[in-house]
């Protein structure tokens, strides 16, 4: 669950101090558009004013200052965000191609959202369920993914079949927007839930995947994060 969270003056001025420090992970996302900034980097503060993100290409679009945008930070094992404006960026010279633009937001004034990575489901009963298979004893079978995190998933099928605890099955699914994960998943839990059109429920725990698609995941998940962070401002 997301907390609100008051920090002001030296204490929000020490947490992003140790953003900056760790190259902390950010993402932007203009309010009311659907296209995520992804792969961001906090690199520069401008104390009680600007904070400088690093990671865009010198010939990628971006919104024009003044543009109202949430910017969520990947910091440890927690996420924090809030609703920020971008100011002017810093451009170099069009022929110093070794320094890309750095962009700037504005030094938060409203609340930050703080939850932890881990617990962020981004596949919900509100939104499309996303189609898995999952390979099991020789089978393929077909899944509903209901939640998704970095380190586990839950599924749902429509075959009332047995699997037991400890059982390593392998998921594939394609996210949206067309990138595959595949991944090795641990059984920790199993439930049948009787007159429901999923009655099987897994829990699962992944397990090692290639870097590739340990960035796929982690960018999606960064997305839907933005997205909830959106639809939280909104409520508020």
């Amino acid at each position: 669950m997301a907390q609100k969270n008051g920090l002001s003056g030296p204490e929000l001025e020490a947490l992003l101090y140790r953003a900056k420090e760790d190259c902390a992970h950010a993402s932007i996302r203009a309010v009311g558009s659907p296209r995520m900034l992804g792969d961001l980097q906090v690199r520069g503060l401008e104390s009680g004013k600007a904070i400088q993100l690093m990671g865009v290409k010198r010939r990628e679009q971006f919104p024009p200052p003044g543009t109202e945008v949430i910017l969520s930070i990947l910091l440890g094992d927690e996420v924090i965000s809030f609703c920020t404006s971008l100011m002017e960026p810093i451009i170099f010279a069009e022929g110093d191609t070794l320094f890309p633009p750095v962009l700037r937001v504005a030094w938060p004034s409203q609340v930050i959202q703080t939850h932890r990575r881990h617990d962020v489901r981004v596949a919900t009963p509100d939104l499309p369920p996303l189609h898995a298979t999952v390979e099991f004893g020789g089978r393929r079978l077909q899944a509903h993914l209901l939640n998704l995190t970095e380190t586990g998933m839950g599924l749902g099928f429509t075959e009332k079949l047995s699997i037991p605890l400890k059982t390593i099955v392998e998921v594939e699914t394609r996210l949206p927007g067309g990138d595959l994960i595949r991944s090795p998943g641990e059984v920790r839990h199993a439930e049948m839930v009787e007159n429901e059109p999923l009655p099987l429920r897994l829990g699962l725990v992944l397990g090692p995947m290639t870097d590739q698609v340990r960035d796929t995941l982690h960018r999606f998940i960064q997305a839907r994060r933005m997205d909830r962070s959106e639809e939280l401002r909104k409520a508020h």
